[in-house]
């Protein structure tokens, strides 16, 4: 068990500690029922009852969380920078769905497509930045220079969908699959040419 960073689980762990503060603030004064998904548009189109979305997805969440990260770490996939970056996505998503879920379900407006795709953006940023940087002897020199390509791909597509919020929504669902296309051919082509490499 020495292998896992159980610092970093903690410390990342503790993160659902601020919805659960901010739920036990608010739970009396929610409906019963809450608006938990919307629309591109921001009008909500789903519910949930508060149980559900207050209590058992967060829980599911950080429980998924805490296998993610032990599972990783016993691969020793989790001694590579970008991996240790994505240690802290689900904890700052479940933090941000929360407080959106709360905030428009007390009354206040939320601009639903704005919040995501900065979201995003900041996500591919972040990896984009730490895609290339490499524990030795972790990985092979080519895989590095795939993955410094990546990088570029990554924080392309991060400024293209900042650029995008100055537009109408539908700029920023184009914007998003062409680079989740973009992404996937890359993927395709970079495990294509390491078969190849193995044979």
């Amino acid at each position: 068990m020495k292998k896992i960073d159980w610092k970093m689980l903690v410390v990342t762990s503790s993160l659902f500690l601020i919805p659960l503060v901010l739920v036990s603030l608010y739970y009396g004064q929610l409906p019963a029922v809450l608006h938990t998904h919307f629309g591109a548009d921001n009008v909500a189109n789903q519910t949930s009852s508060k149980w559900m979305s207050l209590i058992f997805i967060p829980l599911l969440a950080f429980l998924f969380h805490v296998f993610l990260c032990i599972a990783l770490d016993v691969t020793k996939n989790g001694q590579v920078p970008v991996v240790k970056v994505g240690k802290w996505m689900m904890p700052i998503l479940t933090i941000l769905v929360m407080v959106t879920i709360l905030w428009y379900n007390l009354g206040n407006q939320v601009d639903i497509r704005r919040l995501v795709v900065a979201f995003l953006a900041g996500v591919y940023l972040i990896m984009g930045n730490y895609m290339p940087k490499d524990v030795p002897g972790m990985t092979a020199p080519q895989s590095l220079v795939d993955r410094k390509r990546a990088a570029y791909l990554f924080i392309g597509g991060a400024v293209a969908l900042l650029l995008s919020l100055f537009f109408e929504p539908i700029v920023s669902f184009i914007v998003g699959l062409l680079f989740t296309a973009v992404i996937i051919i890359w993927s395709i082509r970079v495990g294509v040419k390491g078969y190849r490499n193995c044979q």
